[in-house]
C-alpha cells in the first residue's frame, strides 16, 4: 500500500446524489413525465443522500438546474421514500449496508438504489475500509454504470490500495484505468454532475471528479514505475481548477518528480502539498517530511563524477507515505 488516499474534494463539492418525489407533469430536462406525487407529501420534493428532506419553497428559491439529459431518481411511493430515509440515517457501514440490502430486496426496481449504495460506499470510504469501498462501489456501478462519483472513488481506491504482490494486480489496475477514463469521458460530455446540482456547485463538483480520475491514473503509472506518464497525469490532477486542492496528489507528484531526478520541481510540489494540507495535519506532516528531505537534496546536490553515471535512479526518500 503506497499511501492512504484522502478523498476530500468529492464530499466538499456538493450533495453527491439527489432523489426527488415525483411531481405531476414533465420537465424538458427530466427524462420524461413523472408519476403522481404521493398525496401525503405535496410540500416535500427533494432529498440528498446525506441531508434530510428539503422544503419545496427552499428548493424553488435555490432554483437548481437539472443538466440536460439527466434524470433525478424518484421514489414511487411515500413508503419507498421513508425506507430510503431510514437506510441513509444509519450511522455506520455495517448497519447501513444491512438497511441498503433490505431496501434493495423490498424495492428491487427502485431508482433510489444507486444513490443509496453510493451513500454506503462513501461511509466505508470515510471509515478507511478500502475493501468494502471497492465492493460497494462496484455494486453502485452495476446499478448505475455512469455514476461518476462511484467510478472515481473505485478507481482511486484500486490505484492506491493495490500491492505489487497482489495476484490480481493487473486486473485491478485495468479496472481502475477503465473507471478513471470513464469519469473523464463523462465530464467531457457534461454528464458527470448529478441532476439537481445547484449551478454554483456544478463546476467544482466536475473538477473534483476529473482531478480524482487523473490522480488515479497517475498513481497507477507511479506504481508501475512509468514516472513520465505519472507526472503527466498528476499534473493534470493538480491543475488550477474550481476543485478543492488535494494534498495527496501534490505529494505523489513530488515523489514522481523526485524519481525522475527533478528535485527542484519535486521540492516545489512538496511545498505546495504542505500549503494545501492545512485541514489534514497527518498529511501535512508527511508533506513537511518530504519537503525537508528534498530541501537537503537540492541544497547539497551530489558531486558529479568524472566517470559516466551507471544509473540515473535518484536517491530514495525516507518512508514518509501516510499510514
Amino acid at each position: 500500500m503506497k499511501r492512504l488516499i484522502a478523498l476530500f474534494a468529492i464530499m466538499a463539492a456538493s450533495s453527491i446524489a439527489f432523489a426527488q418525489f415525483p411531481t405531476t407533469g414533465g420537465n424538458a430536462n427530466s427524462g420524461g413525465p413523472r408519476p403522481q406525487e404521493p398525496a401525503a407529501d405535496k410540500g416535500l420534493n427533494r432529498i440528498s443522500n446525506d441531508k434530510s428532506l428539503q422544503n419545496k419553497d427552499e428548493q424553488q428559491q435555490a432554483a437548481p438546474v437539472t443538466p440536460a439529459g439527466k434524470h433525478q431518481p424518484v421514489a414511487k411511493t411515500q413508503e419507498e421514500f421513508k425506507a430510503y430515509q431510514e437506510a441513509v440515517a444509519k450511522p455506520d457501514g455495517p448497519s447501513a449496508e444491512a438497511a441498503a440490502d433490505a431496501f434493495a430486496t423490498q424495492y428491487p426496481q427502485s431508482e433510489l438504489k444507486g444513490p443509496l449504495y453510493q451513500h454506503l460506499m462513501i461511509l466505508y470510504q470515510n471509515a478507511n475500509n478500502s475493501d468494502k469501498t471497492i465492493e460497494i462501489g462496484r455494486k453502485t456501478i452495476s446499478i448505475e454504470p455512469d455514476n461518476a462519483p462511484a467510478l472515481a472513488i473505485v478507481a482511486t481506491t484500486l490505484a492506491n490500495r493495490t500491492r505489487e504482490s497482489d495476484l490480481d494486480k493487473d486486473e485491478r489496475f485495468a479496472e481502475a484505468k477503465k473507471n478513471a477514463n470513464k469519469v473523464i469521458e463523462l465530464a467531457n460530455a457534461g454528464e458527470a454532475v448529478p441532476a439537481g446540482t445547484p449551478p454554483d456547485k456544478a463546476a467544482p463538483y466536475k473538477d473534483a471528479l476529473v482531478s480524482m480520475a487523473y490522480s488515479a491514473l497517475g498513481a497507477i503509472d507511479f506504481n508501475s514505475k512509468n514516472y513520465a506518464a505519472a507526472e503527466q497525469n498528476l499534473r493534470k490532477s493538480v491543475e488550477p481548477s474550481q476543485a478543492e486542492p488535494d494534498p495527496i496528489s501534490w505529494y505523489q507528484l513530488a515523489l514522481t518528480l523526485q524519481r525522475e531526478g527533478k528535485n527542484p520541481d519535486a521540492l516545489t510540489a512538496a511545498q505546495k502539498c504542505t500549503e494545501v494540507a492545512t485541514s489534514s495535519p497527518d498529511v501535512g506532516n508527511v508533506c513537511k517530511n518530504l519537503q525537508a528531505y528534498l530541501q537537503k537534496v537540492v541544497s547539497n546536490p551530489p558531486a558529479k563524477s568524472a566517470a559516466p553515471a551507471t544509473s540515473s535512479t535518484p536517491a530514495t526518500p525516507p518512508q514518509v507515505q501516510p499510514k
